[in-house]
């Protein structure tokens, strides 16, 4: 019971101190001067976008022409990592052609 009353009381002290709240006089012209200044702010030329036409149509295709190198990369990369693997196995185990020719030495 007593959190109420004491709940009730705080809720009146913080509704009278609303009350001694005074209006305050703006300086005259207060409000043009800010106005003025927010349209002067507006008015400021946005500086041009360096990358504006990198629009997304482009996007996608230097994206795809990316992806199209990286995979003939990779293939190109890949096939010749084949001849290396054969070559290397055969040489392991002696399957290799010499450029003797020759079988009497």
């Amino acid at each position: 019971m007593d959190a109420k009353k004491t709940t009730q009381q705080e809720i009146a002290k913080i509704l009278e101190s609303a009350e001694s709240i005074e209006a305050v006089n703006s300086p005259p012209f207060f409000k043009d001067k800010v106005l003025h200044k927010l349209l002067e702010a507006e008015e400021v030329t946005p500086q041009p976008d360096i990358l504006a036409w990198f629009v997304p149509k482009y996007q996608i295709a230097a994206l795809l022409v990316f992806a199209a190198i990286n995979f003939a990369v990779l293939y190109l990369y890949s096939s010749s990592n084949k001849q290396d693997e054969l070559q290397t196995f055969a040489e392991s185990y002696n399957l290799s052609i010499s450029d003797d020719g020759s079988f009497l030495n």
